[in-house]
């Protein structure tokens, strides 16, 4: 080899080596060569961006507008695919189709844009089950309530009590046409006047101490008084003393709602009056005017607001109990809601879900459907929404805006979520068979 041809060789190298070094060095800044035709040069080196992907559960392949994403190796012929969590760099700054896979689960399809210099965070995005629903149990249609400890479920089409974990069914050993419902952190159920202890298998009639006429039970776990109408009066029976005492009458009672020593009342007659009653005192403390023309409910919970719903004009009322003359915060046209923290909420209405803020008094539109929405279910824990409509199920999820189609089938209805360990339980038909099912989301 002549010296020439060497030097041609080695000044090769160098170039090589010098064009190679400040390519990997500008790889590794985030920078890339962008090829195009024809060549844009203000385009032809661009800053590139990073995509952080996780998700519940892990471990679902990751695809950018159709190509499964890999990890470097210096033997390609041996590629390893990405799965979640990963972290996707050099990315080319634009909007990407990301698909996200993993077996047993409903694939996840959004768009991502990638912003130059920045990393895009798209983190715990939820991955939900695609199962197929199980039958508890074979009952006509009716509510379904969870109990607090999620060992049973009542089901008040047929009056039963489901032990969970066996399936086993108890019904009521007393007939009532009134929605059971739950005692807090208690397996015992309340309805019609009488307490039923699913655990003991033992029931108390509160009806024998009071008389079979009383309706509206409500029980108060704080002062332990069981309270209930009994025609033109309200009052409690005193638990702790067993007997009865008289806390108003002679007005047509809608609805109430104890707090503590206060009281909450709307009654009718020529107007409606939404008032505040002290048990101390006896008297009004405060009222105001509500519309003539609609059904009032509390709706009774853990808010630390006064919630009240006229379900015949679709109206929620929001009032701060301490002073309810001058915190009323009116939403029109809803269907559905659930509490998202002591200051906002979420509503439905038909074809929409909203976001409340009780601050600013203001709703913010989230999303809007095909189908009309029937119930929502907030899971705090991992942010997640579940609506309802007559034949579907599905999780929307307010992290990522995805909307996932859990199951459909020809009727729905009364889904409750056990959180805790990601469960939907549901009244539905499927084909011939009517029942209470059970679908695992997470």
């Amino acid at each position: 080899m002549s010296k020439k041809i060497r030097d041609y060789l080695f000044y090769a190298f160098i170039f090589l080596f010098v064009v190679g070094t400040v390519l990997v060095s500008l790889y590794a800044s985030g920078y890339k060569i962008n090829l195009s035709w024809p060549p844009k040069f203000n385009r032809l080196l661009i800053k590139t961006g990073m995509l952080a992907l996780d998700s519940s559960p892990r471990g679902a392949k990751i695809y950018l507008d159709g190509k499964a994403q890999t990890n470097s190796s210096l033997m390609p012929w041996e590629k390893e695919y990405l799965t979640t969590a990963a972290k996707i760099k050099n990315l080319l700054p634009g909007e990407y189709e990301l698909k996200l896979e993993r077996d047993g689960y409903w694939p996840l399809n959004k768009k991502v844009s990638i912003y130059s210099g920045q990393t895009t965070f798209l983190e715990n995005i939820n991955l939900f089950r695609n199962d197929l629903p199980l039958l508890i149990i074979p009952v006509p249609v009716g509510e379904i309530e969870l109990s607090p400890s999620r060992k049973y479920l009542y089901a008040s089409g047929s009056q039963k009590i489901i032990t969970l974990k066996t399936e086993q069914e108890k019904t009521l050993p007393f007939p009532t046409d009134e929605t059971g419902v739950w005692r807090k952190n208690s397996d015992e159920l309340l309805s019609g006047g009488r307490l039923f202890n699913a655990e003991k298998k033992t029931e108390t009639d509160y009806r024998q101490l009071i008389g079979t006429d009383a309706s509206d039970w409500y029980y108060d776990e704080n002062s332990n008084r069981l309270y209930y109408r009994n025609k033109n009066s309200l009052a409690y029976l005193d638990l702790n003393q067993n007997n009865s005492v008289l806390v108003a009458a002679g007005e047509d009672y809608q609805t109430y709602e104890p707090r503590g020593e206060e009281l909450f009342l709307v009654t009718g007659g020529t107007s409606t009056v939404l008032k505040k009653y002290s048990l101390k005192t006896k008297k009004n403390e405060q009222e105001i005017v509500l519309p003539n023309v609609g059904h009032y409910l509390f709706q009774r919970g853990d808010s630390k607001f006064l919630t009240v719903y006229d379900d015949q004009n679709k109206t929620l009322y929001l009032l701060n109990p301490a002073n309810i003359a001058s915190s009323e915060k009116i939403i029109k046209n809803v269907t559905s809601w659930q509490w998202l923290d002591e200051e906002s909420l979420l509503y439905s209405n038909n074809w929409e879900i909203y976001f409340f803020s009780l601050k600013t008094g203001t709703s913010s539109l989230l999303t809007r459907v095909s189908e009309e929405i029937v119930k929502i279910i907030w899971n705090k824990n991992d942010e997640y929404l579940i609506f309802s409509t007559t034949q579907s199920l599905n999780a929307f999820d307010l992290k990522t805006g995805i909307i996932t189609a859990i199951f459909k089938t020809e009727k729905i209805a009364s889904p409750v979520l056990d959180d805790k360990d990601g469960i939907l339980y549901f009244w539905a038909q499927i084909g011939q068979q009517e029942g209470v099912y059970r679908i695992f989301l997470q």
